[in-house]
């Protein structure tokens, strides 16, 4: 997904309309419409339907944000659906590059899109932990400004702030629950991380 995405593709609407609504309830904590044929799932602070009937990714009333979300977004709902496991978080926080295959494939054009935070936050920790705190993040002991983010129902993120001084330049890390390759593949956990980026930079 590092190149823009202009439709999610048919086969994985495919794939989610073969698949057995209660099993991937049961792998994703995800919900399921009978009346709809639709999924009900959670994104932050935000509840979307996911529809594989009618080919469609709606976010259900009451929200500010825009009503037809993302692309990049509807297809890690799908994704998500697909993939993931009924596991439970193994609680022990990676970096990116320590998930397999990760240390090769987040680089270059997959390096996560912190850097319009840092400058924006770098020396204003407070207005980075009131951002995240106004998308339902939490507050976590890391760095200057760590927050933890229920990205998806099995998904959390985590990101650490440590501010600049005249010494250090601020920087930004993003870490993940060590279970999150159970659920995602790489290409789905970039654009993860870039879609919370841009609500945070928003």
């Amino acid at each position: 997904m590092s190149e823009p995405v202009h439709s999610v593709h048919p086969s994985i609407w495919e794939r989610l309309s073969q698949s057995d609504p209660k099993e991937v309830c049961l792998r994703s904590g995800a919900q399921f419409d009978d009346t709809t044929g639709s999924y009900v799932m959670s994104f932050l602070q935000e509840r979307y339907r996911v529809s594989p009937r009618a080919k469609d990714v709606e976010l259900l009333p009451g929200s500010a944000l825009p009503a037809v979300p993302s692309i990049e977004l509807q297809v890690i709902l799908i994704t998500y659906l697909l993939n993931a496991q009924g596991v439970p978080l193994a609680n022990r926080l990676v970096a990116g590059s320590s998930l397999k295959g990760g240390k090769t494939f987040f680089q270059g054009a997959h390096r996560f899109p912190v850097e319009p935070l840092v400058e924006r936050y770098g020396m204003d920790p407070t207005g980075f932990l009131d951002k995240g705190l106004s998308l339902g993040a939490a507050q976590e002991r890391y760095g200057d400004t760590g927050l933890r983010f229920s990205a998806l129902s099995r998904v959390p993120v985590v990101m650490v702030l440590w501010q600049g001084d005249e010494e250090f330049p601020a920087r930004l890390s993003v870490l993940f629950d060590a279970s999150i390759e159970q659920h995602l593949p790489l290409d789905a956990i970039y654009a993860l991380v870039g879609e919370i980026c841009r609500r945070i930079g928003g």
